[in-house]
């Protein structure tokens, strides 16, 4: 009996390999036969998906890639899923395509042959006419071979960032004072650039579209996996912040009058820090006005701080209608946020 068990397993282990060499020669021959080839298969109608109801219901889209091989006569003789982002949407990409006559291909011999093809349809709800976008290729596209946004991909070494894009702080949020955080995944190509930014965390939705700008202006070094380059996801945070150089003024008055006074009120304060306690100001702060030649608008003065034996600085300014503050570690940084008014002012 367990003779022949162990013939019977013999012969099923031949049988699946000899079925694998098959399968393997047919992919060799199909890419001989497609480099032979000098025009491809063509739909001779559009290829037109129906939209299954359950997915719309569902909310559900995606692409699906379909391999088709078409005979010499035009007709689908085989389909094959090379990669689907919805199973749901599987079916009806194949009946679409089974349905649909082709042009035979002709190759470099000017005969009619059998070739494959790669056929993405995308089902996009927010398509009004609710029909997929379909296309025809002879190679697979680049995107079929990307990983998934959730996919896992272990690799030896992931991306090193070369060069940072900067996010551009929006105006809008600038005027009202909003800060926040963006967490943003991209996909790193092969070559180390981003091909795709998705934003899956944001405390606020105003920063969003900077950070996205911001993601596909990084450069990077690759994924390695088993020393080749790799596509992979990686996640990035943006976090916005109105620190001294971000905001653009202390405040801007609808009077010249208005702004003088304002001023005049920060230099009393800083002249005299013990009154600025009925304002929440800490105690035990000492201040001390500096004699510099930083300078700035119709009138302007710099403040070192002391507080629990930490330095920093303070800069005023009020230029017309406009007061400025800024508050500083060093006083380079002071230097530099004056220089950046007055390239502003050019």
């Amino acid at each position: 009996m367990k003779r022949k068990i162990l013939l019977l397993l013999l012969i099923i282990s031949f049988v699946g390999f000899g079925q694998q060499k098959d399968n393997h020669k047919k992919d060799i021959n199909a890419e001989k036969i497609n480099q032979e080839i000098k025009n491809f298969p063509a739909p001779l109608t559009p290829i037109l998906p129906e939209y299954p109801k359950v997915a719309k219901l569902a909310g559900i889209q995606g692409k699906v890639f379909v391999q088709a091989t078409i005979d010499e006569k035009g007709n689908v003789a085989e389909t094959k899923i090379l990669k689907s982002e919805q199973e749901t949407l599987n079916a009806s990409a194949i009946e679409a395509i089974k349905k649909t006559k082709f042009t035979p291909a002709v190759s470099k011999q000017n005969k009619k042959v059998k070739a494959t093809v790669v056929i993405p349809i995308n089902f996009k709800l927010d398509d009004k006419s609710n029909v997929p976008d379909v296309g025809v290729t002879p190679e697979p596209p680049a995107d079929i071979s990307d990983p998934d946004i959730n996919a896992t991909v272990e690799v030896e070494k992931l991306p090193a960032l070369i060069e940072t894009g900067k996010p551009i702080y929006p105006e809008e949020a600038k005027k009202n004072n909003i800060s926040g955080k963006v967490y943003v995944k991209i996909l790193v190509s092969k070559d180390g650039s981003p091909k795709k930014a998705v934003v899956i965390k944001t405390e606020n939705e105003i920063f969003n579209q900077s950070a996205v700008d911001a993601a596909m202006k990084c450069k990077f070094s690759p994924a390695l996996q088993k020393g080749n380059p790799v596509a992979v996801w990686i996640v990035l945070p943006y976090k916005f912040a109105l620190d001294g150089k971000e905001m653009p003024n202390y405040g801007e008055y609808s009077t010249t009058e208005e702004a003088k006074k304002t001023y005049a009120s920060l230099i009393n304060l800083s002249d005299n820090p013990d009154k600025a306690e009925a304002l929440g100001v800490p105690k035990g702060i000492k201040s001390e006005k500096l004699d510099t030649d930083i300078k700035y608008g119709d009138e302007s003065a710099v403040y070192k701080g002391i507080f629990k034996g930490k330095e920093g600085y303070v800069f005023y300014a009020r230029k017309d209608k406009v007061v400025y503050r800024h508050i500083s570690k060093t006083l380079e940084e002071i230097r530099g946020y004056v220089e950046g008014l007055k390239n502003k002012d050019k």
